[in-house]
């Protein structure tokens, strides 16, 4: 192989070393994001203490009712498992550059093996295209949705046993492939008999969750399935100029390369088509008023199509006009694309400066406190209370069970008939103080809330 062959295979993954080397610099993933990574966190942690229970049923938090869970376990088993191998700091760090990265290298991948070198090199930059920021930087299921969709429509053409298995690890992954996954197989070829063999194998893992959730509707506030339209006021996933912009470029582009792939792949055409549709519907009706998930979901197909139309486009400029059109081209959408994907790192969570010496503070940060006092104060089988904001971070700090959740009944997220308990220990939280009371609400010790971003603990 000689040196252009080699630099050429290298152009696609750029983008990829890029990336690697800004996030390990800037080391975000240090701490605890919050919101949902708190939720993720329980899960893990109550899989950690009790594997074959924890996979199928929520009761960390929500004692003693408990609730269905909410993903398939595949997720919170690999979280759980880098958990018990390096600690909670290491999964959590593992998680957040893993998904990222593993996006950006299957987006260059993926382009580059079917549309070519151009194509791979912006699809990983169109990778960083993030409509919906938190879920892209927080450790979630949601991620590996488009992940695994985009392996399994590469491989479906190409080789069935990694396209079933891509898609057998997005059905224990995340309820949108629930719809998206198993409709890949029947779109490209219904009465193919390999394509009916992986429909057969991937039927019961569908089967056991669609009658799991069926199961336990009644005890799930979802809001019905036009609650996100009819609820919009309740978005918690908001939208910004830069949203707006990742969105215009990136769906303009995919659509194109759509289009392109309609009149030269049309399978193709079909399995991104159905993929996309499906995700974006089911989003739309099936979230808390969060549509941008929708557009998330299909952010990483689009990538890889934006990747195709530059690829067609380059290829157009350079057979038909001199070089110089087709370089002034690369250049303009190297500066769009460049543009674009800055736009995640903006968003990333400020460290309060702090940067690798964030390895000097507890992985809990402030709530390290409020940690030290339960471990020392009740023991494992003890249930304790605590106010909805604190619920999750009690339940993954200390493995104690809680007799809340984060949302009360009613709220889309908690779980139906539940009555929180107080207990012999109940943690209220001020602006700078835990409380805690005894079963009487009688305070009974009072904990100041440090500073996480000068104290070192």
């Amino acid at each position: 192989m000689n040196f252009n062959n080699k630099i050429n295979k290298l152009i696609p993954f750029i983008p990829f070393i890029i990336i690697f080397i800004f996030l390990i610099i800037r080391p975000y993933y240090l701490f605890p994001l919050g919101g949902d990574t708190d939720f993720h966190l329980a899960r893990a942690r109550e899989i950690l203490d009790n594997p074959i229970y924890g996979l199928f049923w929520d009761s960390i938090t929500y004692y003693p009712l408990g609730r269905p869970v909410w993903h398939q376990p595949l997720f919170h088993c690999t979280y759980a498992f880098l958990w018990f191998l390096g600690g909670v700091r290491f999964a959590q760090a593992f998680m957040s550059l893993f998904q990222i990265l593993l996006t950006v290298l299957v987006a260059s991948w993926v382009s580059n093996k079917d549309y070519g070198i151009i194509a791979g090199y912006f699809a990983g930059l169109f990778a960083l295209f993030i409509p919906a920021p938190s879920t892209f930087i927080v450790p979630i299921p949601a991620t590996y949705v488009p992940i695994f969709a985009v392996l399994t429509i590469h491989y479906i053409p190409k080789d069935k046993k990694k396209a079933f298995i891509a898609s057998l690890l997005g059905l224990w992954t995340h309820m949108v492939a629930i719809v998206s996954f198993i409709p890949l197989f029947i779109v490209d070829n219904y009465k193919d008999k390999t394509n009916l063999k992986i429909i057969a194998l991937l039927a019961p893992s569908w089967i056991l969750w669609v009658t799991y959730w069926i199961y336990f509707k009644e005890r799930l506030i979802t809001g019905g399935i036009f609650y996100s339209i009819t609820h919009m006021k309740y978005i918690s996933v908001y939208p910004t100029l830069s949203t707006f912009y990742v969105i215009i470029v990136l769906y303009t582009l995919g659509i194109i390369g759509l289009s392109i792939l309609y009149k030269t792949k049309y399978k193709q055409f079909k399995l991104y088509l159905t993929y996309i549709l499906l995700t974006m519907l089911f989003s739309l009706f099936g979230f808390n008023g969060d549509f941008l998930r929708g557009f998330q979901f299909a952010a990483l197909p689009m990538a890889i199509l934006s990747g195709l139309t530059v690829q067609r486009g380059y290829e157009l400029l350079s057979k038909n006009y001199k070089p110089f059109f087709s370089s002034i081209f690369i250049l303009i959408f190297l500066f769009v694309a460049i543009l674009g994907s800055m736009t995640l790192f903006v968003q990333l969570p400020n460290q309060n400066g702090k940067g690798w010496d964030a390895l000097n503070y507890p992985f809990e940060e402030e709530y390290v406190p409020l940690k030290n006092y339960i471990e020392t104060h009740t023991n494992s089988t003890d249930i304790i209370w605590a106010t909805s904001e604190l619920t999750e971070k009690v339940a993954w700090m200390t493995g104690r069970k809680v007799s809340n959740g984060l949302y009360p009944e009613g709220v889309y997220g908690s779980t139906k008939g539940f009555k929180e308990q107080h207990q012999k220990i109940n943690i209220y939280q001020t602006d700078k103080y835990f409380l805690i009371n005894n079963f009487n609400n009688q305070s009974i010790a009072k904990i100041k809330i440090p500073n996480s971003s000068k104290c070192n603990f």
